[in-house]
């Protein structure tokens, strides 16, 4: 038996009217699921004619009052993504539910490819070896990098949590023990953020029970239209070693410019091509063999006093004697006694700690004065007469 409509009161007429344009999608069903009316924007979204639905069962699940999203499938194979929400309503006389349906297909796709690009720039974060963290204007952690992480898990931190994504780096460093320079680096950033400074820069060591290592903290401002800042870490220690025996070269040559003048005298003194000793090319560059040699002997010397320190015996003195006067017997220089003690210094500090190659240098530069008093000695008694020059 067939149910026949009843007269429509004002009450529906105007409900049509709206539903009819309505900019979201609006689909009316009746108790079955069966598709009763839908609007233009329903159809549009869809991409389907009202005819070709009309009559037909809706093909996903109805619980009044809640939201759902789901995936419509168009005829052209392309998928859209609505917004649903269902209502209870009276349409043509009888119960019914109305189906609003929302497009949020350009706004799924805009997040997709947020997190898209989010993720890509995580992932160019962890392709860089340097510790890398993200600030926001309050100094909260926004993003970091693995390397930081595993910096973190390296010295100490058990919850990376701590220093990961939404810590707050300001307050870390406010908590910093005196002496850290955690105040310091909170100022300097502070500054960046306020437009005071370009950039922040700061080098602070870590030390752990088997070395010490120096790292450079350059702040800049974040180039974005959030207000924040990228705080990078880098391991500077290579550098600082480098600059060690730069600044230990220097101190060397200033320490020997007395025994230089000491040594004028023997300028005059000739080889048999009367060839004079200052004339002479760095050992290095006129006798390669000689000079490997001297480093050999000079880094044995080396270790002996640094065990003699450790053990308390006593110092290579006579060896360091038959090695001054060796290196006098082949026209060595103060200054090939410094290339040797250098490169000797060169060797060490890539494969020891910071604390071993400080007590090298603390030994050899005792070392490399006795060695140059020694070629001293050897010259001016060649220049008394007291020794014949060995060739």
């Amino acid at each position: 038996m067939a149910i026949e409509a009843q007269p429509r009161s004002k009450a529906e007429d105007f409900l049509r009217a709206v539903v009819a344009h309505d900019a979201d999608g609006a689909i009316v069903v009746d108790q079955h699921g069966t598709v009763r009316f839908l609007n233009r924007a329903a159809e549009q979204l869809l991409n389907r004619h009202g005819a070709e639905l009309k009559g037909q069962v809706f093909g996903f699940p109805l619980v009044v009052g809640e939201r759902a999203e789901v995936e419509v499938l168009r005829p052209n194979g392309e998928f859209a993504v609505a917004e649903m929400r269902v209502l209870s309503i009276e349409w043509e006389g009888q119960d019914a539910l109305l189906i609003t349906l929302r497009d949020v297909t350009f706004e799924r796709q805009a997040e997709a490819a947020l997190r898209e690009a989010e993720a890509f720039s995580i992932a160019i974060l962890n392709s860089l070896t340097s510790e890398i963290v993200v600030l926001d204007e309050q100094g909260k952690i926004v993003a970091v990098n693995e390397a930081w992480l595993e910096f973190g898990r390296r010295h100490g931190v058990t919850d990376v949590s701590t220093i990961g994504v939404g810590a707050d780096y300001f307050a870390i460093c406010a908590a910093a023990e005196p002496g850290t320079g955690g105040p310091a680096v909170l100022q300097g950033l502070q500054a960046v953020l306020a437009g005071e400074l370009n950039e922040f820069t700061y080098e602070y060591p870590v030390s752990t029970p088997e070395e010490t290592r120096w790292f450079a903290l350059r702040a800049v401002s974040l180039r974005s239209a959030r207000k924040g800042l990228v705080v990078a870490h880098n391991d500077i220690t290579q550098q600082r070693r480098a600059a060690q025996i730069a600044a230990e070269a220097e101190m060397l040559r200033e320490q020997v410019r007395q025994m230089e003048r000491e040594l004028a005298n023997v300028e005059a003194i000739s080889r048999p091509d009367d060839m004079a000793r200052s004339r002479l090319a760095p050992l290095r560059q006129r006798d390669a063999e000689h000079f490997q040699r001297a480093l050999n002997r000079y880094g044995e010397l080396l270790e002996a006093a640094l065990a003699s320190r450790v053990h308390r015996l006593p110092a290579p003195s006579r060896s360091l004697r038959e090695l001054g006067e060796w290196l006098g017997s082949i026209w060595a220089a103060p200054r090939d006694l410094i290339d040797i003690h250098l490169q000797a210094m060169r060797d060490r500090s890539q494969d020891h700690t910071p604390k071993k190659l400080q007590a090298y240098f603390e030994e050899g530069r005792l070392l490399l004065l006795e060695l140059m008093g020694h070629l001293a000695s050897y010259y001016r008694s060649i220049a008394a007469g007291e020794v014949s020059f060995r060739e």
